[in-house]
């Protein structure tokens, strides 16, 4: 008997609407080790972040989360804001339709993601601060602006068609692209250009396996910022074809920088897409905490 505790928190809603049916799939995998579950179920939008900011987490042995990469966010967003002695491990099992994270430290599937969870091995988990005018947001995904945010927008219209809907979403775009002028600040450093998109990524791939980011790790304490400059609809096609392999990377009009900082500066109404969730704007800024959490993996 492993005697361990572990807090649960369970989006039913989020993804594919399947956390319950998860949650009761690996149960039986937690039972069988003598660990038990406590378990909340949130309600709302937000409701995830209420509950990791509220919960009493001594004696806990990791704080797992069932939901997609929505979940993951609030549910980071409650942890970092609690301050205070060491949080413990956040454990991931999946329930949505990116996933992104799960996949990053080989969870993607719920039940050898609570194997692992049990196993109690761990890595860092980065984690980025990203300021704007009116809040603090924190992100352990991705930080898109510009394409990054029409492409999730377009997304979101068909979530029926499930994770292929990213790829669809980013051939449309390219039909009808939408260029942004804006002051791209790295390390200190500012660009002033046209760009399509600026994404800050902390994962490799997102969206339907597309790998944006090969050179990103989740405890490198850097941030991976990939740009796309102005360019012809023929270069963004072969950016779309290269990048569900990584080797977009080569193409001149794309930049991929390794940072620790990095902000945006643009006047302009368009929401960001943050860990996949459309919201606040630019101008912004971003800098990364290393090694703010630990997760199993």
């Amino acid at each position: 008997m492993s005697g361990k505790r572990f807090v649960v928190i369970v989006n039913p809603r989020g993804g594919t609407r399947q956390g319950l049916a998860v949650l009761e799939q690996v149960k039986p995998v937690f039972d069988r080790a003598g660990a038990e579950l406590d378990v909340h179920v949130s309600e709302y939008p937000g409701h995830a972040t209420r509950i990791a900011q509220a919960l009493d987490l001594a004696g806990y042995d990791g704080l797992c989360v069932i939901g997609g990469d929505g979940t993951v966010h609030e549910a980071v967003a409650g942890l970092m804001q609690r301050g205070g002695p060491v949080l413990p491990p956040l454990g991931l099992i999946p329930a949505g339709t990116g996933n992104t994270l799960h996949q990053e430290v080989q969870c993607a599937n719920p039940l050898e993601a609570a194997r692992r969870i049990l196993a109690g091995r761990t890595c860092a988990l980065d984690a980025a601060r990203l300021t704007m005018r009116d809040r603090v947001v924190w992100c352990v995904d991705i930080i898109g602006w510009g394409a990054i945010s029409d492409i999730n927008r377009t997304a979101e219209k068909l979530r029926f068609l499930g994770s292929p809907r990213y790829a669809l979403a980013a051939l449309w775009y390219i039909v009808r692209p939408k260029r942004r002028r804006a002051r791209l600040v790295l390390d200190g450093r500012a660009f002033d250009d046209e760009f399509l998109f600026v994404i800050g990524c902390n994962v490799k791939s997102t969206g339907s396996g597309m790998i944006l980011a090969p050179r990103a790790e989740i405890g490198d304490g850097k941030i991976d910022v990939v740009v796309l400059r102005n360019t012809s609809r023929a270069q963004m096609l072969k950016v779309f074809r290269k990048v569900f392999d990584g080797s977009h990377v080569s193409l001149p009009c794309i930049g991929y920088h390794q940072v620790r900082s990095f902000s945006i500066e643009y006047e302009g109404p368009e929401p960001l897409d943050l860990d996949g969730e459309l919201k606040g704007s630019a101008p912004l800024s971003v800098e990364m905490v290393p090694g703010a959490l630990r997760v199993f993996a």
